[in-house]
Protein backbone atom coordinates (compact mmCIF):
# COMPACT_ATOMS: atom_id res chain seq x y z
CA UNK A 1 0.00 0.00 0.00
CA UNK A 2 1.14 3.39 -0.77
CA UNK A 3 1.90 5.38 1.61
CA UNK A 4 1.70 8.86 2.19
CA UNK A 5 4.73 11.54 1.66
CA UNK A 6 6.09 13.02 5.04
CA UNK A 7 8.84 15.80 4.85
CA UNK A 8 10.91 16.02 7.86
CA UNK A 9 11.35 19.66 8.56
CA UNK A 10 15.08 20.76 9.85
CA UNK A 11 15.04 21.56 13.56
CA UNK A 12 17.53 24.60 13.32
CA UNK A 13 15.82 25.75 10.39
CA UNK A 14 12.52 25.81 12.08
CA UNK A 15 14.39 27.56 14.83
CA UNK A 16 15.50 30.22 12.73
CA UNK A 17 12.25 30.49 11.25
CA UNK A 18 10.32 30.51 15.05
CA UNK A 19 13.07 33.28 16.51
CA UNK A 20 11.86 35.22 13.35
CA UNK A 21 8.41 35.50 14.60
CA UNK A 22 8.18 35.67 18.02
CA UNK A 23 4.85 37.74 18.32
CA UNK A 24 2.65 37.52 15.22
CA UNK A 25 0.00 35.21 14.23
CA UNK A 26 2.50 33.30 11.92
CA UNK A 27 4.58 32.62 14.80
CA UNK A 28 1.48 31.00 17.13
CA UNK A 29 0.65 29.06 14.05
CA UNK A 30 4.16 27.10 13.33
CA UNK A 31 4.13 26.32 17.11
CA UNK A 32 0.98 25.61 17.61
CA UNK A 33 1.63 22.89 14.84
CA UNK A 34 5.17 21.97 15.48
CA UNK A 35 5.29 22.66 19.41
CA UNK A 36 1.77 21.31 20.46
CA UNK A 37 0.53 18.99 17.56
CA UNK A 38 -2.47 20.66 16.27
CA UNK A 39 -4.28 20.26 13.33
CA UNK A 40 -4.89 22.95 11.18
CA UNK A 41 -8.56 23.27 12.28
CA UNK A 42 -7.53 22.99 15.66
CA UNK A 43 -5.67 25.95 14.73
CA UNK A 44 -8.69 27.93 13.66
CA UNK A 45 -10.68 26.52 16.25
CA UNK A 46 -8.90 27.65 19.24
CA UNK A 47 -9.67 29.61 21.89
CA UNK A 48 -8.31 31.76 24.60
CA UNK A 49 -10.43 29.40 26.92
CA UNK A 50 -8.80 26.71 25.79
CA UNK A 51 -5.49 27.67 27.12
CA UNK A 52 -4.85 26.96 30.95
CA UNK A 53 -1.43 29.01 31.56
CA UNK A 54 -1.10 28.07 35.36
CA UNK A 55 -1.85 24.23 34.79
CA UNK A 56 0.25 24.52 31.31
CA UNK A 57 -1.87 22.75 29.01
CA UNK A 58 -4.47 23.24 25.98
CA UNK A 59 -7.49 21.41 26.52
CA UNK A 60 -8.70 20.71 22.70
CA UNK A 61 -12.40 19.11 22.31
CA UNK A 62 -10.90 15.06 22.37
CA UNK A 63 -7.51 15.13 24.36
CA UNK A 64 -5.42 17.86 26.33
CA UNK A 65 -1.92 18.46 25.06
CA UNK A 66 0.58 19.74 27.32
CA UNK A 67 1.55 23.63 26.96
CA UNK A 68 5.70 24.50 26.44
CA UNK A 69 7.14 27.46 27.56
CA UNK A 70 8.34 28.46 24.40
CA UNK A 71 4.46 27.80 23.30
CA UNK A 72 3.43 29.18 26.45
CA UNK A 73 5.56 32.78 26.19
CA UNK A 74 4.50 33.17 22.50
CA UNK A 75 0.90 33.20 23.52
CA UNK A 76 1.19 35.74 26.25
CA UNK A 77 2.76 38.27 24.34
CA UNK A 78 0.09 36.99 21.87
CA UNK A 79 -2.74 37.19 24.26
CA UNK A 80 -1.71 40.96 25.10
CA UNK A 81 -1.88 42.26 21.53
CA UNK A 82 -4.69 40.36 20.12
CA UNK A 83 -7.06 39.09 23.09
CA UNK A 84 -9.11 42.14 22.70
CA UNK A 85 -10.07 40.91 19.07
CA UNK A 86 -12.65 38.17 19.95
CA UNK A 87 -12.28 34.66 21.94
CA UNK A 88 -10.07 33.25 19.25
CA UNK A 89 -6.41 33.05 19.49
CA UNK A 90 -5.65 33.15 15.65
CA UNK A 91 -6.43 36.51 14.12
CA UNK A 92 -5.24 38.94 11.93
CA UNK A 93 -4.07 42.29 13.23
CA UNK A 94 -4.71 43.99 10.46
CA UNK A 95 -8.83 43.01 10.28
CA UNK A 96 -9.04 42.08 14.15
CA UNK A 97 -10.61 38.95 12.70
CA UNK A 98 -10.59 35.24 12.95
CA UNK A 99 -8.14 33.35 10.51
CA UNK A 100 -9.71 31.24 8.20
CA UNK A 101 -7.84 27.96 7.60
CA UNK A 102 -6.76 28.76 4.14
CA UNK A 103 -5.42 31.97 5.56
CA UNK A 104 -3.31 29.76 8.21
CA UNK A 105 -2.19 27.53 5.27
CA UNK A 106 -0.86 30.80 3.24
CA UNK A 107 1.00 32.21 6.26
CA UNK A 108 2.56 29.30 7.15
CA UNK A 109 3.84 28.07 3.75
CA UNK A 110 5.07 31.60 3.42
CA UNK A 111 7.56 31.17 6.71
CA UNK A 112 8.40 27.88 5.69
CA UNK A 113 9.36 28.78 1.78
CA UNK A 114 11.39 32.10 3.78
CA UNK A 115 13.06 29.72 5.69
CA UNK A 116 14.38 27.26 3.72
CA UNK A 117 11.51 24.67 4.16
CA UNK A 118 9.82 24.57 0.80
CA UNK A 119 9.13 21.49 0.84
CA UNK A 120 7.68 21.01 4.62
CA UNK A 121 3.94 21.52 5.30
CA UNK A 122 1.41 22.44 7.97
CA UNK A 123 0.96 19.12 8.51
CA UNK A 124 4.09 17.79 8.42
CA UNK A 125 4.76 19.69 11.39
CA UNK A 126 2.14 17.93 13.25
CA UNK A 127 3.46 14.64 12.35
CA UNK A 128 7.05 15.58 13.40
CA UNK A 129 5.60 16.90 16.78
CA UNK A 130 4.20 12.89 17.02
CA UNK A 131 8.06 11.40 16.17
CA UNK A 132 9.80 13.95 18.75
CA UNK A 133 6.92 12.52 21.39
CA UNK A 134 7.87 9.05 20.65
CA UNK A 135 11.58 9.61 21.44
CA UNK A 136 10.99 10.37 24.98
CA UNK A 137 7.23 9.08 25.69
CA UNK A 138 5.69 5.46 25.47
CA UNK A 139 3.21 5.35 22.89
CA UNK A 140 0.11 5.46 24.81
CA UNK A 141 1.04 8.41 25.97
CA UNK A 142 1.38 9.83 22.37
CA UNK A 143 -1.69 8.49 21.56
CA UNK A 144 -3.52 10.59 24.38
CA UNK A 145 -1.70 13.74 23.61
CA UNK A 146 -1.59 13.74 20.33
CA UNK A 147 -5.49 11.87 19.41
CA UNK A 148 -4.40 9.54 16.74
CA UNK A 149 -5.88 6.17 16.88
CA UNK A 150 -3.26 3.04 17.61
CA UNK A 151 -4.32 2.11 14.02
CA UNK A 152 -3.22 5.19 12.91
CA UNK A 153 0.40 5.14 14.81
CA UNK A 154 0.70 1.63 13.60
CA UNK A 155 0.68 2.85 10.03
CA UNK A 156 2.65 6.54 10.74
CA UNK A 157 5.60 4.09 11.64
CA UNK A 158 5.14 0.92 9.29
CA UNK A 159 8.77 2.89 6.87
CA UNK A 160 10.27 4.82 9.88
CA UNK A 161 13.34 2.49 10.81
CA UNK A 162 13.26 1.85 13.87
CA UNK A 163 17.02 3.33 15.13
CA UNK A 164 15.41 6.75 13.72
CA UNK A 165 13.48 6.59 17.27
CA UNK A 166 14.58 6.30 20.34
CA UNK A 167 13.07 4.27 23.22
CA UNK A 168 9.74 4.19 21.12
CA UNK A 169 7.31 1.34 22.18
CA UNK A 170 5.92 -1.11 20.23
CA UNK A 171 2.17 -1.62 20.79
CA UNK A 172 0.49 -5.52 20.88
CA UNK A 173 -0.60 -6.77 17.50
CA UNK A 174 -4.12 -5.32 16.80
CA UNK A 175 -5.88 -8.64 16.41
CA UNK A 176 -4.51 -9.68 19.78
CA UNK A 177 -4.95 -7.22 21.65
CA UNK A 178 -8.81 -7.18 20.28
CA UNK A 179 -8.70 -10.60 21.10
CA UNK A 180 -7.86 -10.09 24.75
CA UNK A 181 -10.62 -7.14 24.96
CA UNK A 182 -13.03 -10.08 24.16
CA UNK A 183 -12.41 -12.35 26.56
CA UNK A 184 -12.47 -10.11 29.16
CA UNK A 185 -15.97 -9.43 27.79
CA UNK A 186 -17.12 -12.50 27.77
CA UNK A 187 -15.76 -13.37 31.61
CA UNK A 188 -17.11 -10.25 33.03
CA UNK A 189 -20.24 -9.70 31.14
CA UNK A 190 -22.06 -10.43 34.06
CA UNK A 191 -20.48 -7.75 36.20
CA UNK A 192 -20.93 -3.59 36.04
CA UNK A 193 -17.59 -3.21 34.29
CA UNK A 194 -18.12 -6.14 32.07
CA UNK A 195 -21.48 -4.61 31.03
CA UNK A 196 -20.45 -1.29 30.35
CA UNK A 197 -17.43 -2.68 28.23
CA UNK A 198 -20.05 -4.09 26.38
CA UNK A 199 -22.17 -0.83 25.95
CA UNK A 200 -18.92 0.67 25.37
CA UNK A 201 -17.16 -1.79 22.58
CA UNK A 202 -20.23 -2.78 20.82
CA UNK A 203 -22.35 -0.21 20.64
CA UNK A 204 -20.37 2.65 21.30
CA UNK A 205 -21.88 4.18 24.08
CA UNK A 206 -19.79 6.87 25.94
CA UNK A 207 -18.71 6.82 29.59
CA UNK A 208 -21.62 9.38 30.64
CA UNK A 209 -24.36 7.64 28.66
CA UNK A 210 -23.62 4.74 30.56
CA UNK A 211 -23.22 5.38 34.07
CA UNK A 212 -26.92 7.50 33.23
CA UNK A 213 -28.32 4.77 31.61
CA UNK A 214 -31.77 3.42 32.86
CA UNK A 215 -33.96 0.75 32.20
CA UNK A 216 -36.74 3.44 30.88
CA UNK A 217 -34.75 3.86 28.37
CA UNK A 218 -33.87 0.66 26.38
CA UNK A 219 -37.01 -1.08 24.58
CA UNK A 220 -36.38 -4.65 24.49
CA UNK A 221 -39.08 -5.30 21.57
CA UNK A 222 -37.56 -2.55 19.44
CA UNK A 223 -34.08 -3.48 20.39
CA UNK A 224 -32.72 -0.23 20.52
CA UNK A 225 -31.98 2.35 23.48
CA UNK A 226 -33.02 5.48 23.67
CA UNK A 227 -29.90 8.51 23.91
CA UNK A 228 -31.71 12.00 24.15
CA UNK A 229 -33.17 12.25 20.65
CA UNK A 230 -31.69 9.03 19.10
CA UNK A 231 -32.17 5.48 19.26
CA UNK A 232 -29.00 3.22 19.15
CA UNK A 233 -29.57 -0.09 18.19
CA UNK A 234 -28.54 -3.26 20.00
CA UNK A 235 -26.45 -5.98 19.24
CA UNK A 236 -28.01 -9.78 19.62
CA UNK A 237 -25.31 -10.15 22.41
CA UNK A 238 -25.91 -6.61 24.52
CA UNK A 239 -29.70 -7.06 24.00
CA UNK A 240 -28.78 -11.16 25.71
CA UNK A 241 -26.39 -9.19 28.56
CA UNK A 242 -29.01 -6.83 29.22
CA UNK A 243 -31.72 -9.21 29.57
CA UNK A 244 -29.87 -11.43 31.83
CA UNK A 245 -28.80 -8.52 34.26
CA UNK A 246 -32.37 -6.94 34.52
CA UNK A 247 -33.48 -10.36 35.61
CA UNK A 248 -31.28 -10.11 38.63
CA UNK A 249 -32.59 -7.51 39.72
CA UNK A 250 -35.24 -6.93 42.66
CA UNK A 251 -37.90 -4.42 42.56
CA UNK A 252 -36.23 -2.25 45.12
CA UNK A 253 -33.08 -1.34 43.04
CA UNK A 254 -32.13 1.54 41.76
CA UNK A 255 -33.27 1.93 38.24
CA UNK A 256 -29.86 2.82 36.71
CA UNK A 257 -28.12 -0.36 34.61
CA UNK A 258 -24.85 -0.08 36.37
CA UNK A 259 -24.72 -0.56 39.97
CA UNK A 260 -22.14 -1.00 42.48
CA UNK A 261 -21.78 -4.25 43.17
CA UNK A 262 -22.45 -3.87 46.97
CA UNK A 263 -24.27 -0.81 47.62
CA UNK A 264 -26.60 -0.95 44.57
CA UNK A 265 -25.82 2.64 43.77
CA UNK A 266 -25.31 4.41 40.71
CA UNK A 267 -21.77 4.92 39.66
CA UNK A 268 -19.78 7.85 38.94
CA UNK A 269 -18.14 8.24 35.79
CA UNK A 270 -14.89 7.87 38.04
CA UNK A 271 -15.70 5.09 39.72
CA UNK A 272 -16.81 3.36 36.67
CA UNK A 273 -13.55 3.69 34.58
CA UNK A 274 -11.57 2.61 37.65
CA UNK A 275 -13.44 -0.51 37.11
CA UNK A 276 -13.04 -0.64 33.85
CA UNK A 277 -9.41 -0.47 33.91
CA UNK A 278 -8.81 -2.88 36.47
CA UNK A 279 -10.52 -5.62 34.71
CA UNK A 280 -8.81 -4.55 31.40
CA UNK A 281 -5.46 -5.12 33.12
CA UNK A 282 -6.22 -8.04 34.88
CA UNK A 283 -6.91 -9.30 31.08
CA UNK A 284 -3.81 -8.22 30.23
CA UNK A 285 -4.73 -5.12 28.24
CA UNK A 286 -2.34 -2.40 29.87
CA UNK A 287 -2.75 0.52 27.85
CA UNK A 288 -6.40 0.97 27.02
CA UNK A 289 -9.31 2.88 28.95
CA UNK A 290 -13.48 2.39 29.15
CA UNK A 291 -13.44 5.93 26.67
CA UNK A 292 -9.81 4.72 24.58
CA UNK A 293 -11.66 1.27 23.75
CA UNK A 294 -14.83 3.27 23.05
CA UNK A 295 -12.63 5.74 20.55
CA UNK A 296 -10.57 2.72 18.99
CA UNK A 297 -14.44 1.42 17.90
CA UNK A 298 -16.20 3.79 16.79
CA UNK A 299 -12.96 5.36 14.88
CA UNK A 300 -12.45 2.05 13.52
CA UNK A 301 -15.99 2.04 12.15
CA UNK A 302 -15.89 5.55 10.45
CA UNK A 303 -12.99 4.54 8.78
CA UNK A 304 -14.60 1.47 6.89
CA UNK A 305 -17.66 3.70 6.44
CA UNK A 306 -15.23 6.35 4.63
CA UNK A 307 -12.92 3.85 2.53
CA UNK A 308 -17.05 1.89 1.66
CA UNK A 309 -18.35 5.16 0.74
CA UNK A 310 -14.77 5.86 -1.47
CA UNK A 311 -15.05 2.61 -2.93
CA UNK A 312 -18.45 3.07 -4.10
CA UNK A 313 -18.40 6.79 -5.04
CA UNK A 314 -14.84 6.68 -6.43
CA UNK A 315 -13.67 9.44 -3.86
CA UNK A 316 -14.71 11.84 -1.14
CA UNK A 317 -14.68 15.62 0.04
CA UNK A 318 -14.88 16.68 3.62
CA UNK A 319 -18.75 18.18 3.47
CA UNK A 320 -19.93 14.87 1.86
CA UNK A 321 -17.69 12.80 5.69
CA UNK A 322 -19.68 15.29 7.77
CA UNK A 323 -22.94 14.08 5.80
CA UNK A 324 -21.84 10.51 6.06
CA UNK A 325 -20.58 10.48 9.68
CA UNK A 326 -22.53 13.04 11.37
CA UNK A 327 -19.07 14.93 12.94
CA UNK A 328 -17.70 18.55 13.09
CA UNK A 329 -15.67 19.80 10.72
CA UNK A 330 -12.84 19.43 13.07
CA UNK A 331 -13.21 15.77 13.45
CA UNK A 332 -13.69 14.46 9.59
CA UNK A 333 -10.52 16.77 9.17
CA UNK A 334 -8.56 14.44 11.80
CA UNK A 335 -10.51 11.28 10.65
CA UNK A 336 -9.34 12.13 6.46
CA UNK A 337 -6.00 13.35 7.80
CA UNK A 338 -5.23 10.05 9.33
CA UNK A 339 -6.17 8.07 6.70
CA UNK A 340 -3.86 9.97 4.17
CA UNK A 341 -1.20 9.85 6.77
CA UNK A 342 -1.74 5.94 6.49
CA UNK A 343 -1.58 5.52 3.18
CA UNK A 344 -5.08 4.23 2.66
CA UNK A 345 -5.96 7.65 0.86
CA UNK A 346 -4.56 10.22 -1.45
CA UNK A 347 -5.91 13.70 -0.88
CA UNK A 348 -5.73 15.81 -4.15
CA UNK A 349 -6.96 19.25 -3.56
CA UNK A 350 -10.14 18.95 -1.68
CA UNK A 351 -11.15 15.29 -2.35
CA UNK A 352 -9.55 12.18 -0.89
CA UNK A 353 -9.03 8.98 -3.49
CA UNK A 354 -8.33 5.50 -2.20
CA UNK A 355 -4.36 5.31 -2.42
CA UNK A 356 -3.20 3.04 -5.62
CA UNK A 357 -6.56 4.33 -7.78
CA UNK A 358 -5.20 7.69 -8.96
CA UNK A 359 -1.88 9.62 -9.60
CA UNK A 360 -0.25 11.06 -6.75
CA UNK A 361 -0.08 14.80 -6.30
CA UNK A 362 3.79 14.12 -6.50
CA UNK A 363 3.55 12.15 -9.64
CA UNK A 364 1.25 13.90 -11.66
CA UNK A 365 3.14 16.73 -13.24
CA UNK A 366 5.63 13.92 -14.60
CA UNK A 367 2.55 11.64 -15.91
CA UNK A 368 0.69 14.30 -18.02
CA UNK A 369 3.91 15.18 -19.63
CA UNK A 370 4.84 11.44 -20.31
CA UNK A 371 1.02 11.41 -21.56
CA UNK A 372 1.41 14.22 -23.49
CA UNK A 373 4.89 13.52 -25.21
CA UNK A 374 3.20 9.98 -26.16
CA UNK A 375 -0.04 10.66 -27.41
CA UNK A 376 0.17 14.33 -28.50
CA UNK A 377 -2.34 16.96 -27.54
CA UNK A 378 -5.27 16.20 -25.56
CA UNK A 379 -8.54 17.31 -23.91
CA UNK A 380 -9.10 17.54 -19.90
CA UNK A 381 -11.48 14.76 -19.87
CA UNK A 382 -8.42 12.96 -21.14
CA UNK A 383 -6.01 13.61 -18.87
CA UNK A 384 -8.69 13.64 -15.94
CA UNK A 385 -9.08 9.98 -17.15
CA UNK A 386 -5.37 9.45 -16.94
CA UNK A 387 -5.25 10.48 -13.28
CA UNK A 388 -8.67 8.94 -12.28
CA UNK A 389 -9.70 12.19 -11.05
CA UNK A 390 -12.50 14.13 -11.78
CA UNK A 391 -12.25 16.61 -14.45
CA UNK A 392 -12.69 20.52 -12.34
CA UNK A 393 -9.67 18.95 -10.20
CA UNK A 394 -7.84 18.34 -13.63
CA UNK A 395 -8.76 21.54 -14.62
CA UNK A 396 -7.76 23.02 -11.66
CA UNK A 397 -4.15 20.86 -12.32
CA UNK A 398 -3.53 21.60 -15.46
CA UNK A 399 -4.28 25.36 -15.04
CA UNK A 400 -1.25 25.90 -12.54
CA UNK A 401 0.80 23.72 -14.95
CA UNK A 402 -0.10 26.71 -17.85
CA UNK A 403 0.83 29.30 -15.58
CA UNK A 404 4.70 27.71 -14.76
CA UNK A 405 4.98 27.23 -18.44
CA UNK A 406 5.16 23.22 -18.12
CA UNK A 407 2.27 22.77 -20.60
CA UNK A 408 0.64 24.95 -23.73
CA UNK A 409 -3.50 25.38 -23.87
CA UNK A 410 -4.41 25.87 -27.55
CA UNK A 411 -7.70 28.06 -26.88
CA UNK A 412 -9.14 27.39 -30.25
CA UNK A 413 -8.75 23.45 -29.75
CA UNK A 414 -9.60 23.81 -26.36
CA UNK A 415 -6.43 21.02 -25.89
CA UNK A 416 -3.84 20.86 -23.92
CA UNK A 417 0.17 19.94 -25.48
CA UNK A 418 3.53 20.48 -24.61
CA UNK A 419 5.66 23.63 -25.68
CA UNK A 420 7.76 21.03 -28.48
CA UNK A 421 4.63 19.63 -29.73
CA UNK A 422 3.44 22.90 -31.07
CA UNK A 423 5.68 23.02 -33.97
CA UNK A 424 4.40 19.45 -35.06
CA UNK A 425 0.92 20.84 -35.10
CA UNK A 426 1.90 24.11 -37.19
CA UNK A 427 3.53 21.94 -40.27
Amino acid sequence: MQQNVFYQPDKDAMGRILSAEEASATGVILRLAWLEGLTRDEISNLTWEQIDFDAHELHLPERTVPLCSDMARCLHTWQMLCAEYGPFVVVSEQRKARLTPQSISRLARTALDVGGQEKVRLLDLRYDFILRQLETHDWPYVLRISGISVTTYRNCLADIKKNDLASVGTPRDAKDEEFRIWKIMQAEQDTPPGIALWLSHQIGLQNEDIVSLTWEQIDFDANVIHIGGTDVPLTNAVSRILKAERDRRTPDDDPHVILTPRSRKPLSIARLSTMVRTILIRGGVENQTLREVRRDTVQEAERRQILDYVREHGSISRSETMALLGLSTNKVYNRLNALTFSGELVRINSRYYLAGAVITPEQQGDAIKQYLAESGPAYCQDIAALLHIGKRTTARILKKMVDAGEVIMLRREKRYTLLNNTAELSS
